[in-house]
């Protein structure tokens, strides 16, 4: 199939969309090296005006007119333009922006009867300290701790939520609008010091979750998804407690487990993908091995001199791209047998992007 991959960062989904045997064209905010790899063409996102809906809207019909796909998938920044004139493999766009908005999904699990954590949009009757999140977004990024009212700094498009404590997880789900079936449980990595991620940045995956917790995770998620009838892939986020799971996000989208999904169980994710829009759900896979994914953040703005095209790299910037401080440098990739033999070769991984990358900062 002629496909048309659009969106800031889409580099895991036109990759496995590749592996499967498509002819895929992207647009992307990057364009990295390890791209180059997985599509025909590639061309670079101008981001000018995407927080517009109109906008992004006629950047993808301009390249829908030049691609001519038989289908587009839209990715990250993207997933709630609507398209017109081609099939689109994502969930609906009025959907998508329902589901993205943390306030309404906070209380559709409650009304639903999952375990959720309490959410709010003003000062009033909290229990501080507070976790002050966007309503909207993804990657943890502008979550932070306010320890008291006059740490609020209210704003517009924030929540705040009651601060649970656990083990971070998540599910990928497989859905067809009316069943699911969930395809990995994972680990979820937020703000680990050696990956050069701060406060509650998500910086990875191992796959799968290693101990399971005694809660069955997986068909709650399939449950999640499947009552809100969404398609394709998509993800739920948990926090694991001593009182047990607490859903922390509902993804309907493409999450960043995918590369370590796809190395321990052997499914091609956007094949299942695909597949899900024909009515089809695959098995329930069996882990073939441990994987793990660890997002590399930059200390300082600096420019990239060395090319890190590795075989366990990913997202991999071209010489003379500049990085922002705390900014993903690339991602690093390891399997193994268990999670402890992962886990260090991640760390060692991440060690040496850390010097090949250590030279002096760029002021900029």
């Amino acid at each position: 199939m002629k496909l048309l991959v659009i969106g800031i960062n889409i580099r895991h989904i036109a990759c496995s969309a590749c592996r499967a045997g498509h002819e895929v064209h992207v647009v992307d905010g990057y364009c990295d090296l390890d791209l180059e790899s997985c599509a025909l063409d590639m061309t670079l996102l101008s981001r000018d005006g995407l927080d517009g809906s109109n906008r992004a809207e006629e950047l993808i019909s301009e390249h829908i007119e030049r691609v001519g796909p038989q289908a587009v998938v839209l990715g990250p920044g993207l997933e709630e333009a609507r398209v017109k004139g081609v099939p689109v493999l994502n969930n609906p766009a009025e959907k998508a922006a329902r589901i993205s908005d943390k306030l309404w999904q906070a209380r559709w699990l409650e009304r639903n009867g999952f375990p959720f954590i309490r959410t709010v949009t003003s000062g009033e009757d909290l229990d501080f300290p507070v976790m002050i999140k966007p309503r909207r977004g993804a990657g943890g990024v502008g979550c932070r701790i306010a320890e008291d009212s006059s740490d609020l700094d209210w704003g517009e498009g924030l929540i705040a939520q009651e601060i649970v404590s656990g083990r971070a997880a998540s599910v990928s789900v497989i859905c067809d609008g009316k069943g699911a079936r969930a395809l990995a449980t994972n680990e979820q990595l937020i703000g680990e010091s050696w990956t050069g991620a701060k406060g509650f940045r998500y910086c990875g995956n191992i796959t799968p979750l290693e101990p399971l917790p005694k809660s069955d995770i997986a068909s709650m998620a399939v449950r999640i998804v499947a009552r809100l009838g969404l398609v394709g892939s998509n993800g739920v986020d948990f926090l694991l407690t001593e009182e047990g799971p607490v859903v922390v996000e509902v993804n309907c989208r493409f999450q960043g487990s995918l590369d370590t999904v796809e190395c321990a169980t052997g499914v091609n994710v956007f094949e299942a993908h695909l597949n899900s829009f024909r009515g089809l759900l695959p098995s329930r896979p069996a882990i073939q091995c441990t994987a793990g994914r660890a997002i590399i953040y930059a200390p300082r703005s600096a420019e990239i001199k060395e090319r890190m095209l590795f075989p366990w790299t990913a997202d991999v910037p071209r010489p003379g791209s500049i990085i922002g401080r705390d900014d993903p440098i690339l991602s690093v990739m390891a399997k193994g047998s268990n999670r402890v033999e992962v886990i260090s070769c991640l760390q060692d991984r991440a060690a040496m992007i850390r010097e090949l990358t250590k030279g002096p900062a760029k002021i900029i």
